[in-house]
């Protein structure tokens, strides 16, 4: 059996939005998944049509697409919005020959659906990934931005078996829904480990020490089995890995944080 890291990248690499940092060129976009790849990194987020679009071209370009555990969220091209990104969009039936045009793939390693409070939708959606599913389109489900609420109003018949939602030392709200997932034998998946980028700037701190420091807070939290983080440059795959390889936080960099959340949070 292949080893995974706990780190997954995030879809926000191949984007200019969301990120405080410069794009990277398409290139240099190649050589951190094919990093990633080679670090055992296998999980790849896409979340917007767009990072959907690059991560196909970078796979064919680069080829290693088996290698690769794509996640793709319902967030979709609108007409006279390419440049944007758009709200998310309840899940149809012409989705997904969409989404696989878009990764240029034959299937989808998990299909995330986003969270919503129209019931009777939601299990629309969830009928049609069990659809997709028997087709071979889709291989596993994932419920994204999940509170527990909606993981406690799922039919007995649901087909998820990933949750993801923002969880990092500023954000603890998810911790009650991963524990509820867990015990239902779900995968665990936490985003937004830094917030966004720019707040590793507000800090006020060297930046690589508050990456490092909020990185390590999220990875060692024993309710996470996977964590997202977008990397637009491949020193910082190595960077993170490393952090995340250090183990829990002594007592003084406990210290550092609380005082970070106490002042900022």
């Amino acid at each position: 059996m292949p080893i995974h890291s706990k780190l997954g990248l995030g879809g926000h690499t191949f984007i200019a939005e969301l990120g405080n940092d410069p794009l990277a060129t398409f290139e240099e976009q190649c050589e951190i998944v094919r990093t990633c790849l080679n670090e055992s990194i296998h999980l790849i987020d896409t979340t917007y049509y767009q990072e959907r679009a690059a991560l196909g071209q970078i796979f064919t370009a680069i080829g290693r697409r088996e290698e690769a555990r794509v996640m793709a969220w319902n967030f979709f091209k609108e007409p006279g919005k390419e440049n944007e990104l758009v709200p998310f969009t309840p899940f149809e039936s012409a989705h997904i020959r969409q989404m696989l045009e878009e990764l240029q793939t034959d299937s989808i390693d998990i299909l995330v659906i986003h969270a919503h409070d129209d019931s009777v939708k939601l299990k629309q959606e969830l009928s049609l990934a069990k659809q997709w599913m028997s087709e071979g389109k889709v291989k596993k489900v994932g419920l994204g931005m999940a509170q527990l609420k909606h993981l406690q109003l799922l039919p007995d018949d649901h087909p998820v078996t990933h949750v993801l939602a923002p969880y990092n030392a500023f954000r603890l709200e998810a911790a009650e829904m991963f524990t509820y997932a867990r015990d239902y034998g779900m995968t665990t998946i936490a985003l937004s480990p830094f917030i966004r980028g720019w707040k590793l700037d507000e800090l006020g701190e060297q930046k690589s020490m508050a990456a490092d420091l909020l990185l390590r807070w999220v990875t060692q939290q024993p309710l996470i089995d996977h964590v997202i983080v977008s990397m637009r440059a491949k020193d910082w795959i190595h960077a993170n890995l490393q952090a995340a390889g250090r183990g829990p936080l002594n007592e003084k960099e406990r210290t550092i944080i609380d005082n970070w959340t106490a002042r900022i949070g």
